[in-house]
């Protein structure tokens, strides 16, 4: 008897959502879990395929920060998982900033700020940067130099 077994593996990934503050736990600078509290981490962390019926193991994870462009702005922060989709033009493997269409929240809507995306377990738990900590160092490296250099 030949039996084949299909292993499938999924991501874990926080989830959680904070409007302008709502959820403090959801925030920057993220805590991660709290004891006492439900956890936000979902092992494995299970996602909805456009079209499809169910919930599907998830390869990302991502982390959502954007303000409307309203008079009196209105801050999303959004932590979940994803799945690559054949037509998705490959927008679910790499991380922008910019300004977004949340369909979501509004149809008619742009909004500006970060989706950052990654493929490692809890990965959506930190703050990202545009500029690393070490470009940061080298650049102002070069400034030293290059103001100790005109003073010889």
């Amino acid at each position: 008897m030949i039996s084949f077994i299909d292993i499938v593996s999924s991501i874990s990934c926080y989830k959680c959502l904070s409007i302008n503050g709502s959820n403090p736990s959801c925030e920057d600078p993220f805590q991660g879990d709290v004891t006492g509290k439900l956890s936000l981490l979902y092992t494995p962390c299970l996602t909805n395929l456009r079209g499809r019926n169910g919930l599907f193991p998830a390869t990302h994870c991502i982390k959502l920060v954007a303000r409307s462009r309203a008079p009196i702005p209105i801050q999303y922060m959004y932590r979940t998982c994803g799945r690559d989709e054949a037509d998705d033009n490959g927008i679910t493997r790499s991380s922008h900033c910019g300004f977004l269409k949340l369909d979501w929240i509004d149809k008619n809507q742009r909004f500006r700020g970060c989706l950052n995306i990654c493929d490692k377990d809890a990965c959506n738990q930190a703050s990202y940067s545009i500029y690393s900590i070490w470009k940061i160092i080298y650049c102002f490296s070069i400034l030293f130099i290059i103001s100790f250099e005109s003073f010889i």
